[in-house]
């Protein structure tokens, strides 16, 4: 074996010679470059010599440098998701921990402003393109890269180049929340009011500034005016409303949710709990109005609802409507009411004999929650509603509908020990249908593993 020691030769190279050698393998290497970075950065006592100026320049030249070589490569990843609208998990995975680094890299706070601006210059080609997927992860980046009013500004500028809503949205968060600029987020404000979203917005910033009249002004304005979500602007007023007990504000307000149709059961059940403990009329109106406006009733809800309320003689009224509408809507809902009023009779048989469209197939397979609840009643009706449940899951079955037969046969034993008390039977039906499956060897292994 040779003596030669790579270490000792190094320590023999001049320091002309050992920085050619850097160099050289810097060029060399992939990497090599990004690593001689983070390894200075690393280990050059920059911090003691804080007070040198010339030290304290080249530590942020150094974060410069290491911010593009992070970049470069994420950089190389998504240009290519921008260019196909996606790529690999792997890939995806590898430019966020790339941006990871940048964002590590930008908390240390030595990145100097020129690399800032060089850097939003560099970044937005990839965050124009708008086809990456990766939009939200850059942005955060820019937004943490922002200290100062100047680089703000500059933000602004790139965002303003390549105008939408989203951008002006991030705008008017900058001056509202990062420069304090009131009058330039107000004019920009005022000028995009369009979503609910937006009204909100404005109504939290005048509530912020102490400005109730205009933040109330601003609410029913959008509740009036404004598309999309509605329902903090909602929340807000009729908090307000309620506070004061104008009964005349809150009919304000369902009148223009029922005039838009927008949120307006929210609304009326938000009415009714303002006036259940104090008018009973005005909540019934509510409740009723609320009942009758929703296309996609939780009938079993409303039906509690309405009977816990409700006088006797308005609840005899209306609780034929609800079962009769629940009954064709909702056989769930039907089935709860039903199992609430007592009529087990009902539910057992709907759940031995579903109903069926007008194919003849039935529309519905899974009662198994109601099952459970009517097995100490109905044991022999839920014994056989268990088995052909389990019996349908095994010809044509693999191993995963295996398993699920062999839950329902648990089921099936169980109901036979605990409740009919006969574990000869149990043992003949187990034994019949493992002899007539006994050409299905992954049933019978599932059923064995099982101990059924």
């Amino acid at each position: 074996m040779s003596d030669f020691s790579i270490k000792d030769k190094l320590e023999s190279l001049n320091p002309k010679e050992l920085i050619s050698l850097i160099m050289n393998l810097a060029l060399r290497g992939e990497q090599s470059r990004l690593h001689m970075l983070e390894w200075l950065d690393e280990n050059c006592d920059t911090q003691k010599k804080s007070a040198n100026s010339k030290e304290s320049n080249n530590s942020q030249k150094i974060h410069d440098e290491l911010l593009f070589e992070y970049w470069n490569n994420a950089q190389d990843i998504i240009s290519d998701f921008n260019q196909y609208g996606g790529g690999s998990d792997e890939d995806e995975e590898k430019a966020c921990e790339w941006l990871q680094k940048i964002t590590d890299l930008i908390g240390e706070d030595k990145i100097t402003p020129e690399a800032k601006y060089e850097f939003m210059n560099v970044a937005f080609i990839e965050y124009d393109a708008d086809n990456s997927g990766f939009e939200d992860g850059l942005m955060d980046l820019f937004f943490e890269l922002c200290k100062e009013k100047e680089e703000w500004e500059y933000l602004i500028k790139k965002l303003n180049g390549k105008p939408s809503e989203w951008r002006k949205k991030l705008v008017m968060s900058i001056y509202k929340n990062y420069l304090n600029d009131d009058a330039k987020y107000l004019d920009e404000r005022l000028k995009n009011l369009h979503y609910g979203m937006d009204y909100w917005d404005l109504v939290q910033y005048y509530f912020g500034k102490r400005k109730k009249e205009l933040a109330l002004e601003t609410a029913q304005k959008g509740i009036e005016n404004g598309d999309g979500r509605l329902i903090d602007l909602y929340d807000y007023l009729i908090k307000h409303y309620s506070k004061i007990q104008d009964s005349n504000g809150l009919e304000m307000i369902v009148q223009t949710a029922m005039k838009r149709k927008n949120d307006e059961k929210y609304v009326l059940d938000r009415l009714f709990e303002y006036y259940k403990n104090h008018d009973y009329e005005k909540a019934k109106e509510k409740l009723l109005q609320s009942f009758k406006i929703n296309n996609h009733k939780k009938y079993f809800e409303e039906y509690k609802r309405m009977k816990t309320f409700l006088s006797e003689g308005d609840w005899n009224k209306i609780e034929p409507e609800i079962i009769n509408e629940a009954q064709n809507k909702s056989i769930f809902d039907y089935m709860n009411i039903c199992l609430d009023k007592g009529m087990k009779d009902t539910v057992i048989k709907t759940i031995s004999t579903p109903p069926k469209d007008q194919w003849g197939y039935c529309t519905y397979t899974d009662f198994d929650t109601f099952a459970e609840k009517l097995e100490k009643d109905y044991p022999k009706e839920i014994i056989d509603y268990y088995y052909k449940k389990a019996y349908s899951r095994i010809p044509n079955g693999d191993r995963k509908t295996y398993k699920e037969a062999v839950k329902y046969l648990q089921k099936v034993k169980s109901i036979f020990l605990k409740h009919l008390k006969d574990a000869d039977k149990w043992t003949q039906v187990l034994n019949n249908l493992q002899i007539e499956f006994k050409n299905r060897p992954a049933f019978i292994d599932e059923v064995k593993k099982s101990k059924i």
